[in-house]
């Protein structure tokens, strides 16, 4: 599952000669870049040449220009070039001039993270690819969206995903799709014949998850007693995740608190969890959290993880003996 539009010409064996992929979720149009791959492979019995450039290091004529150099036997190409909003608007003359005469054994990807929909249905050059099936967006599953994805991932692989424990992985992951696919693999390995994945299930493999031992540290924030996030920092530590990381983790944990206590106030639910990209099933988990804390107090803490970062960089102490202090101080204040 990455893409409709392209699953549908993938099926029907229609595919355009020159792609535009945007938007930021990378984990799907990296899926859709291996299913072209595939499809080329297909087709003449051997994988493409593959080729990946970056738009500060070649111009659009060059790259076009190589796009042009395949063989006419043997295996096919496929060209990709990565941030390609970042040409000026001139420079995009030479995607209209492929256009009209494209390479017959080369398939072309332009990749444009930062774009956003509007942008390219009214832009004049990805206007026209999108207009002809070939502008492709690629954009991150929020809240709700999360676990009809989850489903259907487990699906493709045999085994049907109970609905709480699709909640259960969001709540322990996030909504990183590539982190959600890692989890949901390991879950796939550990259920074995099973064929329902169960909250159980989820629950056994959590307590050797590094994910999950990061979601219950920061889960203990606000808790009075501090044993909690001491011992989900043990773990992290033995499972090797870097102190640094550690730090990053909770620092947005309590930025996100931060933000919760600036917009509740006058924010519905519902776009409360898109602007705080939270699914709203962690939404009133997270209210819960926040209502251990001031304003005044999240801020406190936060300068206090700043510290900690300095001491990490700069003294020879043990990382350890850091992190456990300022859990210590992690706990509800006002």
């Amino acid at each position: 599952m990455f893409h409709p539009l392209l699953e549908r010409q993938l099926k029907d064996r229609q595919l355009r000669p020159l792609y535009l992929f945007y938007g930021e979720e990378e984990f799907l149009a990296a899926r859709a870049l291996r299913a072209l791959e595939q499809a080329l492979t297909q087709q003449t019995g051997e994988a493409p040449t593959k080729v990946i450039r970056e738009a500060f290091e070649v111009e659009l004529g060059e790259f076009f220009a190589q796009a042009r150099t395949a063989t006419l036997w043997g295996a096919s190409q496929l060209m990709v070039l990565r941030r390609v909003e970042t040409y000026p608007v001139k420079a995009l003359a030479a995607v209209t001039a492929y256009l009209e005469h494209p390479a017959p054994r080369t398939l072309v990807v332009l990749y444009a993270p930062s774009l956003k929909t509007r942008e390219v249905e009214q832009h004049a050059v990805w206007g026209r690819l999108a207009r002809e099936g070939a502008a492709l967006g690629f954009f991150r599953l929020r809240g709700n969206e999360l676990i009809p994805w989850l489903t259907a991932e487990a699906k493709r692989q045999g085994k049907i995903l109970a609905p709480e424990a699709a909640r259960r992985l969001v709540e322990m992951v996030g909504d990183n799709l590539g982190e959600l696919h890692q989890e949901l693999q390991k879950l796939i390995l550990f259920a074995g014949p099973d064929d329902t994945l169960t909250p159980q299930q989820v629950s056994q493999l959590a307590s050797h998850s590094r994910s999950y031992n990061i979601f219950a540290l920061v889960e203990a924030l606000g808790e009075a007693k501090a044993t909690r996030r001491l011992a989900a920092l043990d773990h992290l530590l033995d499972l090797g995740e870097p102190p640094a990381r550690i730090l990053v983790m909770l620092a947005r944990q309590l930025r996100l608190l931060m933000r919760y206590k600036e917009k509740a106030p006058h924010t519905s639910p519902g776009e409360l969890s898109k602007i705080l990209g939270v699914p709203p099933g962690l939404l009133k988990r997270l209210g819960q959290q926040a209502e251990a804390f001031s304003l005044k107090a999240l801020k406190r803490r936060l300068a206090l993880l700043h510290q900690a970062d300095l001491s990490l960089k700069t003294s020879a102490g043990n990382p350890r003996v850091w992190l456990e202090w300022v859990l210590m101080q992690m706990g509800p204040g006002v």
